[in-house]
């Protein structure tokens, strides 16, 4: 069976979990917000709201939902948690037949605190997803055109097995790196960063993957595409998205739309912005698919449900407003 497009990564069960009662607090301590709650007591909720998550089925769902053959290459356990994610990502339109079992190891869980405005604590059993190891994936399946790869818990041996099974079978990779990965810093991932297609950090990881400050945006996107294969996406929140090929820069401007809850949204953007280049070979298209595919998620509970339900037309992408960035 060949792919469009193959996930790797971690795999979960999410509860969403959101509540009035969530106070957040400002203190003076770090600068961090902190939510607090009376110990011993009991918190009225709103109906939780269940889905599978992490990165990997996160983004497989999206690449899915845009008419590309997925596969998603995860850990779970052999429990109803890893029952219930493998039965969502075929809903979602996911292979499931690369999916890697055991019954040594629970599925992992996520148990996510919501605050009203959509702030949220997660609180994460990594189990089964955290111990994904190279000699367990069935390699001689991996036939595809892309290999989108998401957070390895900075296990490096695998992020390495990927990138050779990739050159040896000319797979093109996209790459969202975990923090794990990144604390390994530039000078030991540099080697598979200048094999990857499309990497996709945050604004505060390219940040300290280059040691400059957040606020030098203008440094830190050559510095970063001096050392990748082609494209680079930074996000920034509800502050819009920056991209460039190593010769051109832009910046994609976000729509006024409300934000319910922000898990997902990095998932949902670089696998939007990949479909983008899989399907139209252009950045400002790419920035565009990200940026919506993103914003749905935002307003919605849950990692995917506010996903594109399919590939936008060309007017519904022009919503967004992509320009130049002199860098």
């Amino acid at each position: 069976m060949k792919f469009d497009v193959i996930t790797i990564g971690a795999a979960v069960r999410d509860v969403y979990v959101q509540s009035s009662d969530f106070v957040v607090e400002d203190r003076d301590t770090d600068g961090i917000p902190e939510a607090c709650f009376v110990l011993g007591g009991k918190l009225e909720i709103g109906p939780p709201y269940f889905s599978s998550g992490g990165g990997a089925t996160n983004a497989a769902a999206t690449f899915a939902h845009l008419g590309l053959k997925t596969g998603c290459v995860a850990k779970i356990g052999m429990d109803d948690a890893g029952r219930d994610v493998a039965n969502d990502l075929k809903h979602h339109g996911v292979y499931t037949n690369l999916l890697v079992q055991t019954d040594k190891e629970q599925t992992g869980y996520s148990t996510l605190l919501t605050t009203q405005e959509g702030r949220r604590t997660a609180l994460v059993y990594r189990g089964a997803a955290a111990t994904l190891a190279a000699k367990e994936i069935a390699w001689e399946k991996i036939k595809t055109k892309w290999i989108y790869l998401t957070s390895l818990k900075g296990n490096l041996t695998l992020a390495k097995r990927v990138f050779k099974h990739a050159a040896a079978n000319n797979i093109h990779v996209a790459w969202n790196p975990g923090s794990q990965e990144l604390k390994l810093g530039l000078s030991k991932l540099k080697p598979l960063m200048k094999q990857t297609a499309i990497l996709s950090l945050n604004r505060e990881e390219a940040a300290n993957l280059t040691r400059l400050a957040p606020s030098d945006i203008r440094t830190i996107i050559p510095r970063v595409c001096s050392n990748i294969g082609k494209y680079l996406v930074v996000t920034d929140g509800k502050q819009g998205t920056y991209g460039s090929d190593g010769k051109n820069a832009y910046y994609a401007f976000p729509n006024d739309v409300p934000i319910i809850n922000t898990t997902g949204a990095g998932d949902a953007f670089g696998s939007g912005f990949t479909a983008g280049i899989i399907e139209h070979g252009d950045i400002v298209m790419g920035l565009r698919l990200g940026t919506l595919n993103a914003e749905g998620v935002i307003q919605k509970v849950g990692a995917k449900n506010g996903i594109l339900d399919r590939m936008p037309g060309t007017r519904r992408l022009g919503q967004v407003n992509v320009e130049p960035y002199k860098i």
